[in-house]
């Protein structure tokens, strides 16, 4: 703890003593030498000139104490006085010392902290200037400010934001419904929007909000982050581009390959040796499964560019799982797996569907349910008829998919790893597809399994509905229309 300068009187008692010695000289000094009254005055004025200059000496440090608060108010905050006299202004002195210590220490730490706020600021400032996003801190009434990227996004300099409602900037759009800022400046907001800022400059981007509080200090509400999607977008459609001209490049060719190893096996089949009519075999059956890689990579194109053309019309269900039940009964043989389409009681209703679109839906599940079914299982599917849809049902008392997959198991690419298989099978592109074409028809799809315990995969159909005995056109040409088949 800092000690106070001692309180002393010591200035008090010089003064006093040298003002009664002026006094008192005179008289003193008549006591033992007679003086005339010219003497006497004389005696007296030399004795108040003397007390005088004493006096001026004694108080000379006061003169010390005014300019050193002269230096100090300068700026001078190091300047410290010296003096040594052991009166009042030594205790002044110290005084003074002291407060200037504490005043330079105190000045210097707000300095440290406006160093640190200067330079969080300016790393603040570079943060939002070099990331990629707009970001537009919003009060409640208006824009307090927003950084580089915002500029390029909505086309509004920082000056033109200022204090404006964001409403008078940029309008935010979600297919062609408006979003309001009373929507999209709540907790959590993250979604895909076009923006519309000045001059009707339109960007995607995706905006994700966060809440800041209200308080008065900051006056802030909520942070806005918009990132712009419109290089990615337009990087995902070279992809697109390139994965569709390559596939249809590749898909000429190889369609001649299959066509003259078809033809050779069928006309050479009895001349070669076995071993050789083997290896055209696994040639031919190479070539077509080559050839369903490039198809499911055009339709998962079609998919991604909103092209996947499905017509719905009202087709005979029973017949289309039987010929895909067929179709690969002999790949369940050759595993000596059991493969079993159960019978419905009475036929089965027409199904709202596109008949080519959907055998592919139930080969595709057939497949791999044998493809992850062990030699020896079985393979089962089965119907089961509502007021107004259909499910289908194909088991199997495969391998199973452990529960950690199963929300993925839809996405594009996905495949699943099982230390159960010694490869994993397939390129991950058939579920994705049999989910896009089944949600395209108005079903559903899901699947339950257990590790070890086989598997099932359930999607639904909408059953066509009729009207006195005459098919609901109008509903099929309304299902055309939303699945993009048919154009108006």
């Amino acid at each position: 703890m800092e000690q106070k300068p001692a309180d002393k009187k010591t200035l008090h008692i010089k003064i006093a003593f040298i003002v009664i010695s002026a006094v008192l000289l005179p008289y003193l000094v008549g006591l033992f030498i007679p003086l005339n009254p010219i003497l006497s005055i004389l005696l007296a004025a030399i004795s108040a000139v003397f007390s005088i200059i004493i006096i001026f000496l004694i108080l000379k440090p006061l003169q010390e104490v005014i300019n050193s608060t002269h230096i100090f108010s300068d700026g001078n905050l190091n300047h410290r006085i010296d003096i040594r006299t052991g009166d009042e202004f030594e205790s002044v002195g110290n005084s003074f010392n002291l407060m200037a210590e504490k005043i330079s220490k105190t000045i210097q730490t707000y300095e440290k902290e406006k160093d640190i706020a200067v330079s969080q600021k300016s790393k603040f400032e570079e943060i939002l200037s070099s990331v990629n996003c707009g970001v537009n801190p919003r009060s409640i009434l208006a824009l307090t400010f927003t950084n580089k990227a915002s500029k390029e996004i909505t086309g509004y300099t920082e000056a033109e934001c200022y204090g404006k409602s964001i409403a008078q900037l940029i309008h935010l759009f979600s297919n062609n419904d408006e979003i309001f800022a009373k929507t999209y400046c709540q907790e959590g907001f993250n979604q895909s929007v076009n923006v519309v800022g000045k001059g009707g400059k339109q960007t995607k981007v995706s905006i994700m909000t966060a809440q800041v509080g209200t308080s008065i200090q900051t006056n802030l509400s909520c942070i806005l982050i918009l990132h712009d999607l419109s290089k990615e977008e337009e990087l995902e459609q070279m992809k697109l581009d390139f994965v569709s001209m390559a596939s249809h490049e590749l898909k000429t060719p190889l369609t001649s390959i299959i066509g003259y190893l078809s033809v050779t096996l069928d006309e050479i089949k009895d001349k070669l040796p076995g071993e050789n009519l083997e290896l055209l075999r696994k040639a031919f059956i190479a070539a077509q499964q080559l050839q369903t890689l490039i198809t499911n990579l055009l339709n998962v194109n079609k998919i991604e560019r909103d092209q996947l053309s499905v017509s719905p019309e009202p087709v005979e269900y029973f017949p289309i799982l039987s010929k895909a039940t067929e179709d690969l009964r002999a790949q369940a043989n050759q595993k000596n797996i059991i493969l079993t389409l159960i019978p419905q009681n009475q036929p089965l209703p027409k199904v709202l569907a596109d008949q080519i679109r959907l055998g592919e839906v139930v080969g595709n599940l057939i497949a791999n349910a044998i493809n992850y079914t062990n030699p020896g299982g079985k393979v089962e599917i089965s119907t089961q008829v509502s007021p107004t849809e259909i499910t289908t049902t194909v088991s199997d008392t495969g391998i199973g998919i452990p529960q950690e997959a199963i929300p993925h198991l839809f996405n594009k690419f996905f495949r699943v790893s099982n230390t159960g298989q010694k490869a994993n099978k397939g390129t991950g592109l058939g579920l994705y597809i049999t989910k896009s074409i089944i949600e395209k028809l108005h079903g559903k799809i899901w699947v339950e399994s257990e590790a070890g315990k086989g598997s099932k995969f359930s999607f639904t159909l909408p059953i066509a509905t009729q009207k006195g005995s005459v098919l609901n056109t109008d509903q099929f040409t309304s299902y055309a229309i939303q699945s993009g088949s048919l154009n108006y």
